[in-house]
């Protein structure tokens, strides 16, 4: 068991309310000789319950995150993505922000890392909706309301100045609620500092499928207060009521009613980590399956719980369901199973009596449900403020919420718009002159285009580059669309000048790149003519005749030409046969210009009349190389053009066109030069048998 030293190491993936109280549990239940390390995404905890208090300025939006090193001591934390686990070799595969990647063996292996947004049930949810999950979607949303009031105040057409004040949220679960009267009371204290506008203009519409919002309180009477008391602050809520779209400026309902509105907020839309689907363990209702004592079913050292898990509570029978509360009491009780295994003891289930719920409905009025007993009102709201300030992780927080909400008491909102956006929106990047941009083999994490300056390709840092990269030219797409994060360079880049680039991050290119048909088009030729002669240079290295040979040696000769008053009917006469390209040659046989496919079809979507002659639309002094040069040059420049077909002209310095070269000669001459190796190999070997 011990397979790290002395030590038992127990990894934990996630970050959230699960992961940091297993851990936090478990330092205070093992010695040094156990060693715990947690994976998470982020270097914080968000107290996600208190995210509807940032969002109507109640508390800062830094004070609902709590740095994971200050709540655990022993316990290693790695800000890192957990991508893949290794089960034969007990490894869990990562990779950091920054994109390194590393591996952690592990003795014990816990899965928690929680649920994700998940917007795709509702069209255009997930390009116009906020969500309500992390610290950026709460500061971001904040920032918008106040935002939208800076526009209306300016607006003229009342029409545009109510669809800016009208907010939609769906969802009238306890988020929904909750932030519907944050926001309510929010916007009705701001008002007052812009008297162009009217209480009136403002909107806040909870959409609610079902016919009670609340609906996990067992006491519908809570749900019936909290219904009237929204009203009553002036919410438009809707039972019954669905979504159908949301698109720029507007919600459909399935009535079809449309909403004019610029601020969705979706709090319904939860779904398991994705990285839970890629382990191939046994899943229930979407979550990892478990036995009654949270270990993955089938499996002796893997463990689950929180919201990526489906734990039988052994209390009532059922499920345990996705809250934080049964995630804490999952996390204690785990830990104790961990070390009844390192003690060769037997575990227990997982058993836990619910303690209630609790949810704000604004203007100091909660509903709870705590010990059997059912609270409404203030009361009910003192006791939601006193409960999570009590539950808020170290003292610094709770200090800090509590001067939060008694300056919130005392003074007047905070209606600062925070300007979040950078000076530029896109990245940029410099490399002085012998700078590497990256090295072959590191992880491909960006794309980039030249914005000034020359960029050296290298496939091989002992041999020439194999192309020069200029200004519009761009270079790092292939690993950057390598599918789940794991795309490594396949070439090296250098900067043969100072250079300038503008760079996309990975995800943000791969999106664009799936859509925009043209871009990925363009892309994908891109790739597959990089990896064609990567391909070329590969069978170079291993063909020991290539590396020998110049440009004469290979090159089909004499070439194919046309004249540059061949018609455009003509040429497509000559391409049916198949050639991809053709030198364009005067009568001295001097090379004045190229046809190719591209050039042909961009003739043909001109409308260009059969009788246009080639010169109209030909590719004006093509790329090109002499008889006397390399075959790893004739290769670059393939690369560097994208060319199929490169006119060889004669050595003398006349530009006459003495041949042409392609992959094709390449692999014909490979194929030959093989196949009279392999004769002579098994002649040699025959003559020795029989000798």
């Amino acid at each position: 068991m011990n397979s790290f030293g002395n030590a038992t190491r127990i990894v934990i993936i996630g970050g959230g309310f699960a992961g940091v109280t297993l851990a936090q549990r478990l330092e205070r239940l093992t010695s040094d000789e156990t060693e715990i390390v947690l994976l998470s995404g982020e270097n914080h905890l968000v107290f996600s319950p208190l995210l509807a208090e940032a969002v109507g300025r109640e508390i800062s939006p830094l004070h609902v995150i709590v740095p994971g090193r200050q709540m655990v001591r022993r316990t290693r934390w790695l800000t890192a993505r957990a991508t893949e686990v290794d089960w034969a070799g007990r490894e869990v595969h990562y990779v950091s922000p920054g994109g390194e990647r590393g591996k952690l063996g592990f003795d014990h292996l816990v899965i928690a890392c929680g649920s994700v947004v998940d917007l795709s049930a509702v069209p255009g949810l997930a390009a116009y909706a906020y969500p309500l999950k992390t610290l950026g979607d709460a500061a971001f949303l904040g920032n918008d309301l106040i935002g939208r009031l800076e526009e209306a105040a300016v607006k003229s057409n009342p029409a545009e100045r109510r669809r800016l004040l009208t907010v939609v949220v769906i969802g009238g679960g306890f988020s929904g609620v909750e932030v519907a009267g944050a926001i309510n009371d929010f916007l009705a204290r701001a008002l007052r500092f812009y008297p162009q506008l009217n209480a009136e203009d403002v909107r806040i519409i909870l959409l609610q499928r079902g016919d009670r919002i609340l609906p996990e309180l067992q006491a519908e009477s809570l749900s019936q207060f909290a219904l009237r008391k929204l009203r009553a602050r002036g919410i438009d809520v809707r039972l019954d009521t669905a979504a159908r779209e949301a698109s720029a400026g507007s919600v459909l309902l399935q009535t079809g009613e449309r909403i004019e509105t610029d601020t969705v907020i979706c709090t319904v839309g939860n779904a398991t980590n994705p990285f839970v689907k890629t382990l191939g363990l046994p899943l229930e209702r979407g979550r990892l399956k478990t036995d009654p004592d949270m270990r993955v079913t089938g499996l002796s050292n893997v463990w689950a719980l929180g919201d990526s898990a489906c734990i039988p509570n052994a209390w009532d029978g059922k499920p345990s369901p996705p809250t934080a509360q049964f995630a804490t009491r999952q996390a204690k009780q785990l830990a104790a199973n961990l070390v009844r295994v390192l003690k060769n003891q037997p575990t227990r289930p997982f058993s836990f009596k619910p303690l209630g719920m609790m949810a704000s409905i604004g203007h100091h009025n909660a509903v709870a449900e705590v010990f059997g007993l059912h609270l409404s009102g203030f009361p009910a709201w003192f006791l939601w403020r006193g409960a999570y300030l009590t539950k808020m992780p170290t003292f610094l927080r709770k200090v800090e919420v509590a001067i939060d909400w008694a300056w919130s008491a005392l003074f007047r909102p905070n209606i600062t718009q925070l300007q979040m956006a950078r000076t530029e929106r896109v990245g940029r990047a410099h490399y002085a002159a012998g700078e590497f941009v990256f090295r072959k083999g590191d992880p491909g994490d960006q794309f980039y285009v030249i914005e000034h300056g020359r960029a050296a390709v290298y496939l091989d840092m002992n041999q020439p580059p194999v192309a020069v990269l200029g200004p519009g030219e761009h270079f790092g797409e292939g690993s950057a669309l390598t599918p789940g994060g794991k795309g490594r360079r396949t070439a090296s880049i250098k900067a043969e000048t100072a250079l300038d680039l503008v760079t996309l991050r990975q995800d943000d290119f791969r999106q664009l790149t799936e859509n925009l048909g043209a871009l990925n088009k363009v892309v994908q030729r891109s790739i597959a003519a990089r990896r064609s002669y990567t391909g070329l240079m590969e069978v170079i290295q291993d063909e020991p005749r290539l590396r020998e040979c110049g440009v004469a040696d290979l090159m089909s000769a004499p070439a194919e030409t046309l004249l540059p008053d061949t018609t455009l009917e003509q040429a497509a006469n000559r391409f049916h046969g198949g050639r991809p390209g053709y030198p364009i040659a005067d009568a001295q046989g001097i090379l004045i210009g190229y046809c190719g496919r591209a050039e042909l079809y961009d003739a043909m979507r001109d409308r260009l009349g059969p009788d246009t002659p080639l010169e109209r639309f030909m590719r004006a002094d093509p790329p090109n190389v002499t008889a006397d040069q390399s075959l790893l040059e004739a290769i670059a420049t393939m690369l560097r053009e994208q060319m199929e077909i490169l006119p060889v002209l004669a050595a003398d310095g006349t530009r006459k066109v003495a041949g042409v070269i392609s992959p094709i000669d390449i692999f014909r001459h490979t194929v030959a030069w093989r196949r009279e190796r392999d004769l002579r190999l098994s002649s040699a070997l025959s003559l020795r048998d029989t000798g």
